[in-house]
C-alpha cells in the first residue's frame, strides 16, 4: 500500500515537472525578445552613432552580455570577420538558425530576424536607424502576441500537468 502511495505521488510529480517545464517555455519566449530587443539598441547605438564597423560591433556587445545572445553575436562576428559568408546577410541568417533555434524563439521571431539580416549593413547610418525602429516596433508586437500567449497557456499547462497526474494516480491506485 505505502508502495502504490509513494509511486503515485511520483506521477503526480513528473506529470507536474512537466507542465512546469511546458509552462517555462511560454514564460520565456516573452522575456527573451525583451532581451533581444535591448541587444538590438545596443547595437543600434555602436552602429549609428558610435560609427563602430559591425564586427566590432558585435564582439563589443557580446562582451557585455551572457547566455545564449552572447554567443550569437560572437558566432556571427566571426563569420564576418573570417569572411565565411559574402553578404552580412548570409553570416546573420546562418548565426540566426545555428544558434537562436535552441531558444524560445519561435520561428516566425527568427523569420523577422532573417528579413532584418537582409538590410543590415546595406545602407548608411540613418537609414539602418529607421530599420532598426521598425524591427523594434515589430518586436513589440511579437512580444506582446507572447505574453498574451504565456497569460492563457502558462497557467493551463501547470495545472493540467498536475491533473493529469492526480487522474493517473485515482485511476490507478
Amino acid at each position: 500500500m505505502i508502495l502504490k502511495l509513494f509511486g503515485g505521488l511520483l506521477v503526480v510529480a513528473a506529470t507536474g515537472g512537466l507542465g512546469f517545464l511546458f509552462s517555462y517555455r511560454y514564460s520565456s519566449r516573452p522575456r527573451e525578445l525583451r532581451s533581444f530587443r535591448r541587444l538590438l539598441q545596443m547595437l543600434e547605438t555602436e552602429i549609428v552613432y558610435g560609427a563602430t564597423p559591425l564586427p566590432h560591433a558585435l564582439v563589443s556587445i557580446a562582451g557585455r552580455l551572457q547566455g545564449s545572445y552572447s554567443i550569437f553575436l560572437e558566432y556571427t562576428s566571426q563569420l564576418l570577420s573570417k569572411r565565411t559568408y559574402s553578404s552580412v546577410r548570409e553570416a546573420w541568417v546562418n548565426a540566426v538558425e545555428t544558434i537562436l533555434g535552441k531558444t524560445a524563439l519561435t520561428g516566425p521571431d527568427r523569420e523577422l530576424l532573417k528579413s532584418f539580416g537582409n538590410v543590415l549593413g546595406c545602407s548608411d547610418r540613418e537609414d539602418q536607424q529607421k530599420h532598426f525602429s521598425l524591427l523594434y516596433i515589430q518586436l513589440k508586437q511579437q512580444e506582446d502576441a507572447a505574453e498574451e500567449e504565456r497569460k492563457r497557456n502558462a497557467r493551463m499547462c501547470k495545472s493540467l500537468g498536475v491533473l493529469f497526474g492526480a487522474a493517473v494516480f485515482i485511476l490507478f491506485v
